[in-house]
Protein backbone atom coordinates (compact mmCIF):
# COMPACT_ATOMS: atom_id res chain seq x y z
CA UNK A 1 0.00 0.00 0.00
CA UNK A 2 1.01 3.59 -0.76
CA UNK A 3 3.96 2.46 -2.87
CA UNK A 4 4.42 5.13 -5.59
CA UNK A 5 3.18 3.90 -8.94
CA UNK A 6 3.98 5.71 -12.20
CA UNK A 7 2.04 5.18 -15.40
CA UNK A 8 1.34 7.17 -18.51
CA UNK A 9 -0.44 7.66 -21.79
CA UNK A 10 0.58 8.81 -25.25
CA UNK A 11 -1.81 10.80 -27.45
CA UNK A 12 -1.71 11.14 -31.23
CA UNK A 13 -1.66 14.93 -30.98
CA UNK A 14 -0.86 17.53 -28.29
CA UNK A 15 -3.60 17.39 -25.68
CA UNK A 16 -4.46 18.17 -22.08
CA UNK A 17 -5.59 15.18 -20.03
CA UNK A 18 -7.56 14.65 -16.83
CA UNK A 19 -7.92 11.75 -14.41
CA UNK A 20 -10.56 10.87 -11.81
CA UNK A 21 -11.50 8.06 -9.42
CA UNK A 22 -15.12 8.37 -10.56
CA UNK A 23 -16.38 8.00 -14.12
CA UNK A 24 -17.57 11.42 -15.33
CA UNK A 25 -19.58 12.23 -18.42
CA UNK A 26 -17.36 15.07 -19.66
CA UNK A 27 -13.81 16.32 -19.61
CA UNK A 28 -14.85 19.51 -17.75
CA UNK A 29 -16.35 17.60 -14.83
CA UNK A 30 -13.24 15.55 -14.10
CA UNK A 31 -11.34 16.47 -10.94
CA UNK A 32 -7.58 16.27 -11.61
CA UNK A 33 -5.21 17.08 -14.45
CA UNK A 34 -3.08 14.09 -15.46
CA UNK A 35 0.32 14.54 -13.81
CA UNK A 36 -0.87 17.89 -12.43
CA UNK A 37 -0.16 19.60 -15.76
CA UNK A 38 -2.58 21.50 -18.00
CA UNK A 39 -0.03 21.76 -20.84
CA UNK A 40 -0.82 20.47 -24.31
CA UNK A 41 1.56 17.57 -24.98
CA UNK A 42 1.62 14.02 -26.32
CA UNK A 43 3.36 12.16 -23.49
CA UNK A 44 1.67 12.30 -20.08
CA UNK A 45 2.90 10.70 -16.84
CA UNK A 46 1.07 10.31 -13.52
CA UNK A 47 2.49 9.08 -10.20
CA UNK A 48 0.10 7.97 -7.45
CA UNK A 49 0.22 6.13 -4.14
CA UNK A 50 -2.84 3.95 -3.66
CA UNK A 51 -4.11 3.01 -0.19
CA UNK A 52 -4.41 -0.66 0.64
CA UNK A 53 -7.60 -2.54 1.55
CA UNK A 54 -6.87 -2.25 5.29
CA UNK A 55 -6.53 1.52 5.03
CA UNK A 56 -9.88 1.81 3.27
CA UNK A 57 -11.68 -0.58 5.62
CA UNK A 58 -10.46 1.48 8.59
CA UNK A 59 -12.58 4.32 7.17
CA UNK A 60 -15.54 2.08 6.24
CA UNK A 61 -14.78 2.33 2.51
CA UNK A 62 -15.35 -0.79 0.40
CA UNK A 63 -13.79 -1.39 -3.02
CA UNK A 64 -16.02 -3.02 -5.63
CA UNK A 65 -14.88 -5.13 -8.59
CA UNK A 66 -12.81 -7.62 -6.56
CA UNK A 67 -10.89 -4.88 -4.73
CA UNK A 68 -9.67 -3.25 -7.94
CA UNK A 69 -9.12 0.45 -8.38
CA UNK A 70 -10.42 2.11 -11.53
CA UNK A 71 -9.09 5.44 -12.77
CA UNK A 72 -10.81 7.22 -15.66
CA UNK A 73 -8.90 9.36 -18.15
CA UNK A 74 -10.06 11.76 -20.86
CA UNK A 75 -8.03 14.11 -23.07
CA UNK A 76 -8.86 17.28 -24.99
CA UNK A 77 -6.92 18.83 -27.88
CA UNK A 78 -6.28 22.52 -28.64
CA UNK A 79 -9.56 22.78 -30.58
CA UNK A 80 -11.66 21.58 -27.64
CA UNK A 81 -12.25 18.06 -28.95
CA UNK A 82 -12.30 15.48 -26.16
CA UNK A 83 -12.68 11.69 -25.99
CA UNK A 84 -16.31 10.60 -26.12
CA UNK A 85 -15.60 7.79 -23.63
CA UNK A 86 -13.32 7.28 -20.63
CA UNK A 87 -10.05 5.41 -20.94
CA UNK A 88 -9.88 3.13 -17.88
CA UNK A 89 -6.82 2.10 -15.84
CA UNK A 90 -7.36 -0.82 -13.44
CA UNK A 91 -5.12 -1.58 -10.45
CA UNK A 92 -5.13 -3.89 -7.50
CA UNK A 93 -3.20 -3.37 -4.27
CA UNK A 94 -1.56 -6.13 -2.27
CA UNK A 95 -3.70 -7.07 0.72
CA UNK A 96 -0.61 -7.42 2.89
CA UNK A 97 0.33 -4.90 5.58
CA UNK A 98 1.93 -1.55 4.82
CA UNK A 99 5.61 -2.05 5.57
CA UNK A 100 7.13 1.08 3.98
CA UNK A 101 7.65 4.43 5.72
CA UNK A 102 6.03 7.57 4.30
CA UNK A 103 7.70 9.35 1.42
CA UNK A 104 8.09 13.11 1.77
CA UNK A 105 7.66 14.15 -1.86
CA UNK A 106 7.99 17.93 -1.85
CA UNK A 107 6.93 21.22 -0.24
CA UNK A 108 4.96 24.22 -1.44
CA UNK A 109 8.09 26.38 -1.04
CA UNK A 110 11.32 25.92 -2.97
CA UNK A 111 14.07 24.28 -0.97
CA UNK A 112 16.75 26.91 -0.35
CA UNK A 113 14.42 29.82 -1.08
CA UNK A 114 15.20 33.22 0.49
CA UNK A 115 12.90 35.17 2.80
CA UNK A 116 12.77 38.88 3.49
CA UNK A 117 15.05 40.59 5.98
CA UNK A 118 13.66 40.53 9.55
CA UNK A 119 11.18 37.74 8.69
CA UNK A 120 11.28 35.26 11.57
CA UNK A 121 8.70 32.67 10.46
CA UNK A 122 7.10 31.20 7.34
CA UNK A 123 4.10 28.98 6.58
CA UNK A 124 4.91 25.64 4.94
CA UNK A 125 2.99 22.71 3.44
CA UNK A 126 4.68 19.31 3.32
CA UNK A 127 3.40 16.76 0.80
CA UNK A 128 3.61 13.02 1.63
CA UNK A 129 2.45 9.94 -0.24
CA UNK A 130 0.17 8.65 2.53
CA UNK A 131 -1.68 9.94 5.60
CA UNK A 132 0.95 10.45 8.27
CA UNK A 133 1.96 12.26 11.42
CA UNK A 134 4.94 14.51 10.70
CA UNK A 135 7.31 16.54 12.84
CA UNK A 136 10.14 19.01 12.31
CA UNK A 137 13.12 20.23 14.26
CA UNK A 138 16.15 22.46 13.92
CA UNK A 139 18.28 19.40 14.69
CA UNK A 140 18.52 16.16 12.73
CA UNK A 141 17.33 13.63 15.30
CA UNK A 142 14.90 10.74 15.87
CA UNK A 143 11.21 11.27 15.12
CA UNK A 144 10.23 10.85 18.80
CA UNK A 145 12.64 13.59 19.90
CA UNK A 146 11.61 16.18 17.32
CA UNK A 147 9.95 19.17 18.96
CA UNK A 148 7.22 20.42 16.61
CA UNK A 149 4.28 18.33 15.42
CA UNK A 150 2.66 19.31 12.13
CA UNK A 151 -1.06 19.40 11.32
CA UNK A 152 -1.69 16.50 8.92
CA UNK A 153 -4.64 14.95 7.11
CA UNK A 154 -5.96 11.81 8.81
CA UNK A 155 -8.13 10.36 6.05
CA UNK A 156 -7.10 8.58 2.84
CA UNK A 157 -9.72 10.57 0.87
CA UNK A 158 -8.69 14.31 0.86
CA UNK A 159 -5.63 14.10 -1.39
CA UNK A 160 -4.64 16.98 -3.66
CA UNK A 161 -4.46 17.17 -7.47
CA UNK A 162 -1.15 15.31 -7.44
CA UNK A 163 -2.76 12.67 -5.21
CA UNK A 164 -0.59 13.59 -2.24
CA UNK A 165 -1.47 14.35 1.38
CA UNK A 166 -0.77 17.65 3.11
CA UNK A 167 0.85 18.50 6.43
CA UNK A 168 0.99 22.17 7.44
CA UNK A 169 3.15 24.05 9.92
CA UNK A 170 4.83 27.36 10.72
CA UNK A 171 8.62 27.28 10.61
CA UNK A 172 10.00 29.61 13.27
CA UNK A 173 13.34 30.91 14.48
CA UNK A 174 14.54 32.25 11.11
CA UNK A 175 17.77 34.26 11.23
CA UNK A 176 18.91 36.98 8.83
CA UNK A 177 22.03 36.42 6.70
CA UNK A 178 21.94 32.72 7.60
CA UNK A 179 21.05 29.35 6.06
CA UNK A 180 18.24 28.11 8.29
CA UNK A 181 18.06 24.31 8.17
CA UNK A 182 14.97 22.32 9.15
CA UNK A 183 14.61 18.53 9.38
CA UNK A 184 11.34 16.61 8.78
CA UNK A 185 10.32 13.06 9.59
CA UNK A 186 6.97 11.30 9.30
CA UNK A 187 5.27 8.24 10.80
CA UNK A 188 2.43 6.55 8.92
CA UNK A 189 -0.85 5.23 10.32
CA UNK A 190 -0.28 1.53 9.66
CA UNK A 191 -1.18 -1.05 12.31
CA UNK A 192 2.52 -1.27 12.97
CA UNK A 193 3.60 2.31 12.17
CA UNK A 194 6.52 2.89 9.80
CA UNK A 195 8.82 5.82 10.58
CA UNK A 196 11.36 7.70 8.44
CA UNK A 197 14.91 6.89 9.42
CA UNK A 198 16.42 9.68 7.27
CA UNK A 199 15.30 13.26 7.58
CA UNK A 200 14.01 15.44 4.77
CA UNK A 201 16.28 18.49 4.97
CA UNK A 202 14.79 21.83 4.05
CA UNK A 203 16.66 25.15 3.95
CA UNK A 204 15.43 28.73 4.08
CA UNK A 205 17.96 31.46 3.35
CA UNK A 206 17.85 34.56 5.54
CA UNK A 207 18.79 37.76 3.71
CA UNK A 208 19.65 41.42 4.25
CA UNK A 209 17.97 44.62 3.05
CA UNK A 210 17.99 45.29 -0.70
CA UNK A 211 19.65 48.56 -1.71
CA UNK A 212 19.17 50.64 -4.86
CA UNK A 213 22.65 52.13 -5.25
CA UNK A 214 21.91 54.46 -8.13
CA UNK A 215 19.10 55.55 -10.43
CA UNK A 216 19.38 57.59 -13.61
CA UNK A 217 18.53 60.08 -14.99
CA UNK A 218 17.89 62.34 -12.01
CA UNK A 219 17.98 66.12 -11.74
CA UNK A 220 19.09 66.57 -15.33
CA UNK A 221 17.82 67.48 -18.79
CA UNK A 222 17.72 65.05 -21.69
CA UNK A 223 17.73 66.61 -25.15
CA UNK A 224 17.45 65.29 -28.67
CA UNK A 225 16.45 66.57 -32.09
CA UNK A 226 13.26 64.45 -32.33
CA UNK A 227 9.75 65.14 -31.07
CA UNK A 228 9.87 61.87 -29.13
CA UNK A 229 13.09 61.80 -27.10
CA UNK A 230 14.68 58.52 -26.01
CA UNK A 231 15.22 58.38 -22.24
CA UNK A 232 16.85 55.33 -20.62
CA UNK A 233 15.94 54.63 -17.01
CA UNK A 234 18.79 52.85 -15.23
CA UNK A 235 19.15 51.32 -11.77
CA UNK A 236 21.81 49.37 -9.90
CA UNK A 237 21.07 47.15 -6.90
CA UNK A 238 23.14 45.41 -4.23
CA UNK A 239 22.84 43.45 -0.95
CA UNK A 240 19.42 41.75 -0.47
CA UNK A 241 19.46 38.21 -1.84
CA UNK A 242 22.26 36.98 -4.11
CA UNK A 243 24.24 40.24 -3.95
CA UNK A 244 21.41 42.44 -5.15
CA UNK A 245 19.85 40.32 -7.89
CA UNK A 246 16.36 41.77 -8.24
CA UNK A 247 13.53 42.75 -10.58
CA UNK A 248 12.90 46.49 -10.96
CA UNK A 249 9.72 48.36 -11.85
CA UNK A 250 8.82 51.95 -12.75
CA UNK A 251 5.72 54.06 -12.23
CA UNK A 252 4.66 57.64 -12.86
CA UNK A 253 2.26 57.66 -9.91
CA UNK A 254 3.86 55.41 -7.28
CA UNK A 255 0.55 53.55 -6.84
CA UNK A 256 1.05 49.88 -6.02
CA UNK A 257 -0.97 48.68 -9.03
CA UNK A 258 0.67 51.09 -11.47
CA UNK A 259 4.20 49.66 -11.75
CA UNK A 260 5.63 48.23 -14.97
CA UNK A 261 8.59 45.86 -15.08
CA UNK A 262 11.86 47.07 -16.61
CA UNK A 263 12.61 45.52 -19.99
CA UNK A 264 16.12 44.52 -18.90
CA UNK A 265 16.14 43.37 -15.28
CA UNK A 266 16.40 40.30 -13.01
CA UNK A 267 20.04 41.12 -12.44
CA UNK A 268 22.15 43.69 -10.56
CA UNK A 269 21.78 46.28 -13.34
CA UNK A 270 18.45 47.28 -14.84
CA UNK A 271 17.40 49.47 -17.78
CA UNK A 272 14.25 50.59 -19.57
CA UNK A 273 13.98 52.76 -22.70
CA UNK A 274 11.17 55.30 -22.83
CA UNK A 275 10.25 57.72 -25.63
CA UNK A 276 8.92 60.95 -24.15
CA UNK A 277 7.76 64.30 -25.42
CA UNK A 278 9.00 67.60 -24.01
CA UNK A 279 8.19 68.23 -20.37
CA UNK A 280 9.04 67.62 -16.73
CA UNK A 281 8.86 64.03 -15.49
CA UNK A 282 8.80 62.22 -12.16
CA UNK A 283 9.19 58.45 -11.87
CA UNK A 284 9.17 56.02 -8.96
CA UNK A 285 11.66 53.14 -9.21
CA UNK A 286 10.98 50.03 -7.11
CA UNK A 287 13.17 46.92 -6.99
CA UNK A 288 12.23 43.59 -5.36
CA UNK A 289 14.42 40.51 -4.85
CA UNK A 290 13.39 36.84 -4.65
CA UNK A 291 13.14 37.01 -0.86
CA UNK A 292 10.66 39.89 -0.98
CA UNK A 293 13.11 42.62 0.05
CA UNK A 294 12.41 45.90 -1.73
CA UNK A 295 13.75 49.41 -2.08
CA UNK A 296 12.19 52.53 -3.60
CA UNK A 297 13.67 55.66 -5.19
CA UNK A 298 12.15 58.70 -6.91
CA UNK A 299 13.72 60.54 -9.86
CA UNK A 300 12.97 63.80 -11.64
CA UNK A 301 14.20 64.99 -15.02
CA UNK A 302 13.32 67.28 -17.90
CA UNK A 303 12.98 66.39 -21.57
CA UNK A 304 13.69 68.94 -24.31
CA UNK A 305 13.36 68.57 -28.06
CA UNK A 306 15.94 70.59 -30.02
CA UNK A 307 15.37 70.67 -33.79
CA UNK A 308 17.07 73.99 -34.55
CA UNK A 309 20.59 74.52 -35.81
CA UNK A 310 23.00 76.37 -33.48
CA UNK A 311 23.03 80.18 -33.61
CA UNK A 312 26.26 82.13 -33.92
CA UNK A 313 25.91 84.82 -31.25
CA UNK A 314 29.29 86.49 -31.86
CA UNK A 315 32.12 86.53 -34.43
CA UNK A 316 35.31 88.52 -34.05
CA UNK A 317 39.01 88.80 -34.85
CA UNK A 318 41.30 88.22 -31.88
CA UNK A 319 45.09 88.20 -32.24
CA UNK A 320 45.74 85.90 -35.20
CA UNK A 321 42.43 84.01 -35.04
CA UNK A 322 38.86 84.24 -36.24
CA UNK A 323 36.67 83.32 -33.30
CA UNK A 324 32.95 82.58 -33.17
CA UNK A 325 30.68 81.73 -30.25
CA UNK A 326 27.52 79.59 -30.57
CA UNK A 327 24.50 79.40 -28.26
CA UNK A 328 24.92 75.64 -27.68
CA UNK A 329 27.53 72.94 -27.82
CA UNK A 330 28.50 71.59 -31.21
CA UNK A 331 31.13 71.82 -33.91
CA UNK A 332 31.75 74.22 -36.77
CA UNK A 333 33.31 73.96 -40.24
CA UNK A 334 33.84 76.39 -43.08
CA UNK A 335 34.16 76.52 -46.87
CA UNK A 336 35.91 79.25 -48.85
CA UNK A 337 33.70 79.71 -51.91
CA UNK A 338 30.03 79.03 -51.16
CA UNK A 339 27.49 77.84 -48.57
CA UNK A 340 26.43 74.99 -50.84
CA UNK A 341 28.66 72.22 -49.47
CA UNK A 342 28.15 69.15 -47.30
CA UNK A 343 28.97 69.64 -43.63
CA UNK A 344 31.42 66.74 -43.61
CA UNK A 345 33.30 68.33 -46.53
CA UNK A 346 33.95 71.55 -44.61
CA UNK A 347 37.23 72.51 -42.95
CA UNK A 348 36.91 71.83 -39.24
CA UNK A 349 37.37 74.69 -36.78
CA UNK A 350 39.02 74.11 -33.41
CA UNK A 351 36.50 73.82 -30.55
CA UNK A 352 36.96 75.02 -26.97
CA UNK A 353 34.30 74.13 -24.36
CA UNK A 354 31.81 73.22 -27.10
CA UNK A 355 30.60 76.76 -27.81
CA UNK A 356 33.87 78.52 -28.76
CA UNK A 357 35.34 77.83 -32.19
CA UNK A 358 38.35 79.35 -33.93
CA UNK A 359 40.59 79.13 -36.96
CA UNK A 360 43.49 81.15 -38.41
CA UNK A 361 42.58 84.69 -39.50
CA UNK A 362 43.15 85.47 -43.19
CA UNK A 363 42.20 88.83 -44.69
CA UNK A 364 42.13 87.35 -48.18
CA UNK A 365 39.58 84.66 -47.27
CA UNK A 366 35.81 84.73 -46.94
CA UNK A 367 34.64 82.12 -44.40
CA UNK A 368 31.35 80.37 -45.17
CA UNK A 369 30.65 78.85 -41.74
CA UNK A 370 28.24 76.06 -40.81
CA UNK A 371 27.69 74.79 -37.26
CA UNK A 372 26.09 71.54 -36.10
CA UNK A 373 24.93 70.79 -32.54
CA UNK A 374 25.33 67.54 -30.62
CA UNK A 375 22.01 66.28 -31.98
CA UNK A 376 22.92 66.70 -35.65
CA UNK A 377 20.96 69.92 -36.26
CA UNK A 378 22.62 72.09 -38.94
CA UNK A 379 21.64 74.67 -41.58
CA UNK A 380 20.01 73.66 -44.86
CA UNK A 381 22.46 72.29 -47.46
CA UNK A 382 22.79 75.63 -49.30
CA UNK A 383 22.79 77.85 -46.20
CA UNK A 384 25.40 79.00 -43.67
CA UNK A 385 25.17 80.03 -40.05
CA UNK A 386 27.33 83.05 -40.82
CA UNK A 387 29.59 84.42 -43.57
CA UNK A 388 32.71 86.23 -42.36
CA UNK A 389 34.96 88.28 -44.69
CA UNK A 390 38.44 89.28 -43.59
CA UNK A 391 39.64 92.89 -43.91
Amino acid sequence: AFTPLSFGIETNEPASCKIDYVKKNSFENMSFYFGGSQLLKQNHTQTISLPGQANLEAENITLENDNEYELSVRCRDANGNSNPANFIFKFCVDKGPDTTPPLIITTDLLNGMPVAYNQTSVELILYVNEPSNCKWDHLDQNYENMETAMTCQDSVIPMNAQMLYECTTTLTGLKDRFENNFYFKCKDKATTPNVNTESYKFTITGTQPLVINSVKPNGTTIRDSTDSVKVTLKAETSAGYNEGEAICYFSETGSENDYNQFFETNSHTHSQDLYLSEGDYEYFIKCVDLGGNSDLEKINFNVESDSEAPIVVRAYHEETYLKIITNEDGECVYGMSTCNYAFEDGIKMTDVDGTKHYTDWDTKTTFYIKCQDDYGNQPLPDECNIIVKGF
